[in-house]
């Protein structure tokens, strides 16, 4: 009860204060998830760190996008409420939210192309690269796509997006049993 109440009041202010608590929030959640990550390393310093200073840093800033990503989920939303009215934000966020999927899943393609020895063209080596890069990302948009098809303001809106987030998901599980199930499950 008490949060809408308070959604209703901050609706309710102007558009450069919406902007200034939307961006304090993406503020916050930098800052917590660099507080975080610091936390991490001084606990996990030592010499087997310095010894794969590489691997260390690329888990750390994993760890760092998967912080942000959760907590970045509160200013995302409260974005997603104050522009709730605007349909031209709503169209634009459903069509590129189709094309980012689209991309998810080109990269599943390419990733499951290229472990068959299907040779798509002498550059696949880069393009394998970007789909696992593209490929990881794909929790935390897929996320973001949830999160606005449960704020969308219409449900033929809601299912477009509810569509994107379907093929982020694909990319996501493909993602976890192609590289990490193999990790846990040995």
């Amino acid at each position: 009860m008490q949060i809408t109440s308070l959604l209703s009041r901050m609706k309710s202010l102007p558009a450069m204060a919406k902007a200034g608590i939307v961006v304090a929030g993406y503020v916050a959640a930098a800052l917590s998830a660099f507080c975080v990550v610091w936390i991490s390393i001084t606990q996990t310093s030592g010499p087997h760190r310095d010894a794969s200073s590489g691997m260390y840093a690329f888990g750390d800033s994993l760890f760092f996008v998967a912080v942000f990503g959760v907590v970045s989920i509160i200013p995302t939303g409260l974005a997603l409420v104050f522009l709730r009215r605007s349909r031209k934000f709503w169209i634009a966020l459903c069509a590129v939210g189709l094309v980012v999927a689209s991309t998810s899943l080109a990269a599943v393609a390419v990733i499951v192309l290229e472990s068959q020895k299907v040779v798509l063209s002498a550059s696949s080596n880069g393009w394998e690269v970007l789909s696992v890069l593209r490929i990881l990302v794909s929790p935390f948009v897929a996320a973001s796509l949830g999160l606005s098809a449960l704020v969308a303001p219409q449900a033929h809106l809601r299912w477009y997006l509810i569509g994107a987030t379907a093929g982020e998901g694909v990319s996501s599980v493909y993602g976890f049993f192609h590289w990490f199930a193999p990790l846990f499950f040995r």
